[in-house]
């Protein structure tokens, strides 16, 4: 997912759902604002306790070149944002230190 192979600005709406597992998640998040047209929409859902902090999480985001618009933090099993592309991401991703916690998995 960090490099997919699509022309930059060609993508009116990226969606992350249940997909942010790999540590370089900014590399993934940065691919998708490198092929978003400005004004394009990310969309992420997540499992909700793999996230110790959301303002640093929407923070960072913001970072990569995206601005907030809609967040449901509601719900106890999931997080749901949507974003909107307002600039490029920096070339240096790894500086914004995005991060979210390991996804826990319960016995049931």
């Amino acid at each position: 997912m960090a490099k997919v192979p699509l022309c930059d600005s060609t993508v009116d709406i990226a969606v992350f759902c249940l997909s942010l597992m790999g540590t370089n998640l900014g590399e993934f998040l940065a691919e998708a604002n490198r092929v978003l047209v400005m004004g394009g929409l990310l969309k992420i859902a997540e499992v909700a306790s793999r996230f110790e902090n959301v303002r640093l999480f929407i923070d960072a985001l913001s970072s990569l070149g995206f601005k907030l618009v809609n967040k449901d933090t509601e719900n106890s099993h999931f997080h749901s944002f949507e974003f909107i592309k307002t600039g490029k991401a920096p070339v240096n991703v790894r500086k914004v230190g995005l991060q979210i916690k390991p996804c826990l998995y319960k016995k049931r």
